[in-house]
């Protein structure tokens, strides 16, 4: 399954925007992108408690995971992980 990252997580992941990973949750999916790119890329998406961060938005086929089973969305093979930055300002 791919996994799209903004343009904010490139520089953590080499340039890669796009990344294959097998993984069965949300959850292990973050995981395998984590061990794939190391510290740099785990610090840019997770929290000091380990959850992702409160500014990105996660989807699998544009649906937001909040309104799915949130990290535990199982994930199929051509599903596709989207990473997006909340946007916010007035």
């Amino acid at each position: 399954m791919k996994v799209l990252l903004p343009a904010v997580m490139a520089e953590a992941t080499s340039g890669a925007r796009e990344v294959e990973v097998s993984a069965s949750t949300v959850s292990d999916a973050l995981g395998r992108l984590t061990e794939k790119f190391g510290e740099p890329l785990k610090q840019r998406m997770f929290d000091e408690s380990g959850r992702p961060k409160r500014l990105l938005s996660l989807f699998v086929n544009g649906k937001n995971i909040r309104f799915l089973k949130s990290l535990e969305t199982e994930l199929r093979d051509g599903d596709e992980v989207s990473i997006l930055p909340t946007v916010s300002g007035g």
